[in-house]
Formats: structure tokens, sequence, C-alpha cells
């Protein structure tokens, strides 16, 4: 998780990196590609979709993402600019109506990814997974079915394209923080293959800054992807996606100094059988390793080894024209090792609180799910299942066991109008590789419940206009400890154990014409906790959040696009930063917290655009496009932290004081892709 320490070299860094040529040379999708068929009546609420073809009235194209004013083109920052969504602009991660980050699902290709970030110690700021590999993705936020089980706030669910069957080729890219190369074929007749690799260099260009500190991330990722039809029934598919992270900062705090690196890599196979156009099995094998190394302050360390491997069958099944059945089995085996050994800064001078934990554990776990998605009637639909879930390796005397049953019903009273509520029961459980050890926890007992309770209403007045207001209540109840973000230390404070969220999401998109679009999204949001019998707001509890977007094509091969976002602050814990001076006339800092959450950060609002240009040429495509974030450079602030004064010929503590940690300011960045 994102240490608060390490936020003023993640602005800085941000600020500088960003501040040239971002975008690799990448393949473009074809804008005549085919639209998407869409079901007589969707029936999960709360879905958004991305993907590679023709617009559709809730859906955004690859085309549409390539134009949105977004830091380095990140996929998974597509999700920051739905309502219900809670992001920042330092990290990709993002939560959704009231949850926390470690509540989202990311799957890749039928598979989910472990902590599929780089840069984790700035708080996940890069994504593993290039837009160009993109051929669709969902953004589920509440409501969604029990084939997706793992996660209990949402998913990000992303399909990669198919590689080229017609021809070698091969793209290289060079930008100011990556260097990637894709190729990418046909296999013989029957199959294709692509393999992408991407360097970040954000090292050196730091080198290039006279810091008085030192900071040194890198990162570096691989993704490949083979297909091969071996009978016009059944197709192979290999992947395999692998990140790589290291990182030194040192800084004149020693407890801020940091080592670390991250590995993380996944490997499956997928079997599609397909028994008729409408009956098909997915068979998947698949094993990966996941591995951090972090050292911080003086001895401070926190070590972690995860292996995996399992499978899992799906079944989907087309029936009578009116139902789609889908049911699946996964059986997985983990081994994990912790060590931790940390002095967790406290309140008050100099406090440390020892937590010391040394896990070795290994054991299987097994998920089931049915569903079934019945056409009713013609203005009817009915989605219904459950998930099972099975952890061998709990704590003993606990239930090993949870099943959520799931229901969603659509009703289309009139051709522009589509009545939805959902209800259902979504667990996350403790993995072995997600043992909360910050808070000195050593086993894996109950997973995390919520409860979804969604109504939702979209109106089509006219074919080009889309209206979807949603009100939902989501409980949260056996709650895990989090590890919290206070100041530049680290703090744990009591955890909560239940909580819950309710608002009001609203998004509104109009087709004006072929050129100009306009997309419009409010929501409103109350998210709470209890912790000791008390209860205070959540981390990412948002009062309210606003986002106005505008599309305008003013010739042929140029667009504008403009967004301006404002949402209120979130709860902060107030600091208290006293100083105390000792006998001999040296000072130290008194570091205190009032109540937790009572306080809140001022509001956010950013104003951001973006031209982009496209020249096609007989043999090959060159775009481009420039942008500006925050355009009017507002001092929007991330944090207010603890800050010591210093003397600077002796370095001798001369003050106490809290400071302000800023957002990204205004911030130009032009981009060039080539296609050929």
């Amino acid at each position: 998780m994102f240490s608060a320490n390490f936020r003023r070299p993640a602005y800085l860094a941000f600020y500088t990196l960003f501040f040239g040529v971002i975008g690799p040379f990448t393949a473009l999708a074809e804008e005549g590609a085919a639209p998407v068929q869409l079901e007589p009546i969707v029936v999960t609420p709360g879905r958004f979709t991305i993907y590679d073809g023709a617009s559709a009235k809730i859906s955004l194209s690859k085309q549409e993402i390539e134009r949105l004013p977004l830091i380095g083109n990140d996929i998974m920052r597509v999700g920051h600019i739905f309502p219900g969504v809670a992001s920042s602009d330092y990290s990709t991660r993002f939560s959704v109506r009231g949850g926390e980050k470690d509540d989202i699902s990311v799957r890749l290709d039928g598979m989910e990814l472990y902590n599929p970030y780089h840069l984790q110690d700035f708080g996940g700021a890069v994504s593993l997974i290039g837009l160009d590999l993109i051929q669709n993705t969902n953004l589920l936020i509440g409501g969604f079915p029990a084939e997706y089980g793992e996660k209990m706030s949402g998913v990000f669910d992303i399909t990669t394209r198919t590689p080229n069957t017609e021809k070698f080729s091969a793209n290289f890219g060079l930008d100011l923080i990556n260097a990637t190369a894709t190729l990418e074929g046909p296999l013989s007749k029957k199959g294709s293959w692509l393999l992408s690799a991407r360097r970040g260099y954000v090292d050196l260009i730091l080198m290039l800054i006279d810091f008085d500190e030192s900071y040194k991330p890198q990162y570096a990722d691989i993704y490949s992807k083979l297909t091969y039809q071996v009978t016009p029934k059944d197709t192979v598919t290999l992947n395999g996606l692998y990140g790589w992270d290291t990182n030194r900062i040192r800084v004149d705090d020693v407890d801020n100094n940091l080592d670390s690196q991250y590995d993380n890599s996944t490997t499956w196979a997928r079997w599609r059988h397909a028994f008729a156009d409408s009956h098909w099995t997915d068979l998947f094998v698949f094993a990966g390793t996941s591995s951090q190394d972090r050292t911080t302050g003086k001895a401070d360390f926190d070590n972690r080894d995860f292996r995996f491997f399992g499978t899992k069958a799906e079944l989907t099944a087309n029936l009578f024209d009116k139902h789609t059945l889908r049911s699946g089995v996964t059986w997985r085996w983990l081994t994990a090792q912790y060590q931790y050994d940390v002095q967790e800064r406290q309140a008050g001078v100099n406090v440390y609180k020892p937590i010391l934990v040394d896990i070795d554990d290994k054991g299987s776990e097994f998920n089931l799910f049915l569903q079934d998605e019945w056409q009713l009637h013609s203005k009817l639909a009915l989605n219904v299942g459950a998930h099972y879930l099975y952890q061998h390796y709990r704590e003993e005397g606990i239930q090993q066991y949870e099943i959520g049953p799931r229901v969603a019903l659509a009703v289309k009273p009139t051709k522009n109008l589509v009545l939805r509520g959902a209800w259902g029961i979504y667990h996350q459980p403790v993995h072995l590789m997600g043992i909360p050890v910050e808070d000195g926890i050593k086993t894996v007992s109950r997973a995390e419940q919520a409860g979804h309770y969604i109504l939702g209403v979209e109106y089509t007045p006219i074919d080009n206009f889309l209206v979807r207001v949603e009100g939902y209540y989501n409980t949260f109840d056996n709650l895990v400890g989090r590890l919290r973000e206070f100041g530049r230390q680290n703090q744990i404070f009591n955890s909560p154990e239940s909580g819950d969220a309710r608002g009001i999401d609203v998004f509104m998109t109009h087709v004006v014409s072929n050129r100009l679009t306009w997309t419009l999204g409010y929501a409103f949001g109350i998210a709470e906790e209890i912790a000791n019998e008390k209860k205070r707001f959540r981390q990412h509890d948002r009062r309210h959040s606003f986002a106005v977007s505008s599309s305008y094509q003013f010739a042929p091969t140029w667009h504008l696009y403009l967004s301006w976002r404002f949402h209120t602050g979130e709860p902060r814990t107030p600091l208290v930063h006293r100083e105390i001076r000792l006998p001999d006339g040296s000072i130290v800092c008194d570091r205190q917290f009032g109540d937790i959450h009572s306080a809140r950060m001022p509001a956010y609002h950013s104003l951001d655009f973006r031209i982009t240009k496209r020249s096609p040429y007989r043999r090959w495509e060159l775009s481009w496009y420039f942008q500006i974030l925050n355009l009017y450079n507002q001092a929007n602030l991330d944090q207010y932290a603890f800050s010591q004064l210093r003397d600077e010929k002796t370095d001798a503590v001369i003050g106490c004081a809290i400071e302000e940690e800023p957002l990204l300011p205004i911030l130009p960045t032009l981009g060039v892709t080539v296609t050929f």
C-alpha cells in the first residue's frame, strides 16, 4: 500500500516526467471496426464499457479514450471519469461508492491479477497493461453478477486484442519515461502471436534534476499472447505478464529512506471448445509468483514471497433463445512467506511501536459460481446466481466458507425507458497473499462482506441522448484493518469493524452531431464506518463530485476535448505539531492527532484540455496530441504532513510545522504516435 512518506517525491517526479513527450509509437484501432452486439436488455447496473469498435450510447471506443486528457494514456485512469469513482492524480488505482482501493478486482483475459501496478511505493502510479493491447474493458461498480466473485466493490475487466493474423509487424516507441517495443504476427495459418515490452527510465530523468535528495525508481514489464486454432471448434490461448520494480530513496530524514524491489508474474493457458455458436467451455491452467523486498528507515524491513498455481473451468450456454447460463469452478494452491519487522511511528516525541510478523503458510481455496440471465419477456430480464467460496487455510475454529446470492432485474416498460434493480451479497476473502500484517495480524479469518442494494433508471428521450440515474446502499461487515495514511509517517489507528455507503450517481451523454458530444456526471455519497462503537466517515467519503466534458471535431482529422472536474474534500485527521525545548536548548517535535476523520481536505477542481491530430499516409500514419492538465493551475492539495524545519548549516531542528503537500500543478504534455 502507498506510504505517505513518499508523496513529495511523487509530486516532483510527476511534474517533471510528464512535462514532455508521452505516448510511444503504438498501433491505433480502426475507426470502422464492427460495433459490439448488446443484449436486448442489459441487466447489470453500474456498467460502463470501453471497447475497440464503433461508438455506443454508454460506451467509450479506444479512439475516444485516446482523445481524453489522461496521464500517460493509462487504461486504468479511464475509470476515474465515471460518477461514483474516487481517485487521485498520483495513482492509477481508485475506489468506488465508499469502498477501499483494494476492493476493486482487475481481470485480464479472464484471470484476476494481483497488484497489477508499477511504482507501488508511490501509490501504484502506472498500471501494467498498455492501452494499445486492449480490445475492450468493462467497469462494473455495483450489482455485478456471480461470475465476478473475488472483490466486494467493483470490477475492472480487461480483454486484450487478438494479435495480427495477416502479417508480421513491429512497433518501437521512445518517450520521456518509457521505451517500448511490440512485435506481432501470424503463426502458420491458424494462429498469431504478440510480444510487448516496456521499460521506464524515470530514474534517468530524475538524475538530471538538482535535488537535495536522491530518488531512483525503475520499472519494466513484458506481456505476451499466443493464439492457435487447433480445430474449427478448439482454440488455445497462452498469456504471460511480468512486472518488475525497484526503488531507492535517500532523504535528510533517515526514517524516510527506502530500498525496495517488486516482482510480479502470471502465466495462464486457456482452451476454448465451442459445441455450437451458443455453447462453449473455457478451461484455464495458471501459475504465478509475487515478491516484495522493502527496507525503510535504518533497519525496518517488509519481505513477502508468494507463489500460486491452479485451474478453472467455465461453461457458457445459451438455451432456448431465452437463457444464458454461466457456471464455473476454480481451484488454487497458494504459498506465502512474510517477514515483517517495522518500528511504526506513533503519536508523541519519537515514539515507535514495534510490529513483528513472521509467517510461512500454504493452503488451497475453491470457488464456484452459477448464474442464469433469463429473458423472461421482450420487456423483462432477470439475472440470478450465487457464488461459493471455500478456504481451507483459515484460522482454526473459523467458518471456512461463504455463499453469496445475487439477483438483478431489468424492466423495459417503453422503448426509451429501462428500470433496473439489483441485490447481492459479496465476499472479499483475505488471501494468504493479502494478510494485513501491518496490523500485526498473522492468520486468515472470515471474508469481508458487502451487501449491495441498487435501483436505477435509464432514459433515452432521443436516440443520441442518454440519462442514467442510480441510487445505492452498500453495507460492509467483517472489515479487516487497513493501513491508513496520515502525515509523512504511516499511522495505524483502531480499524473499523463495519460500515455503509449510500448515494446517487447521475450520468448523461448527448451526441449533438457527428462532430460534437458532451457528457455530464454527478455523484452524491455518504460513506461511514464504525470502530469501537464510534461512527466516523470512511477514508474515501466524498459528498459531491461533478464532471463535465465535451469533444469537438473541428476538422476531419482534428479533435478538441475539454474536461472540468470538481469534488468536495475527503475526510482527514487533524495534525498537531508542537515544539518541545529540551534542557540543552535543542528542539524536538511532538506529533499528535485530533479525532480520526474529523476534518476535511479542501475541495478539488481542475480544467483539462487536449487537441489531437491524425495524419494518414499511404503506408503509415502519424498522430500527435497536445494537452494541458490543470489549465488554470489550481493549487489542489494532496495531504497535510508533519514537517521539521532544520538549520541549513548544522541540520539541527529549529521548528515544527504542518506542511501542505500539493497535487499536480499546470502540466503541459506533448505526445506522438506512429503507426506502420
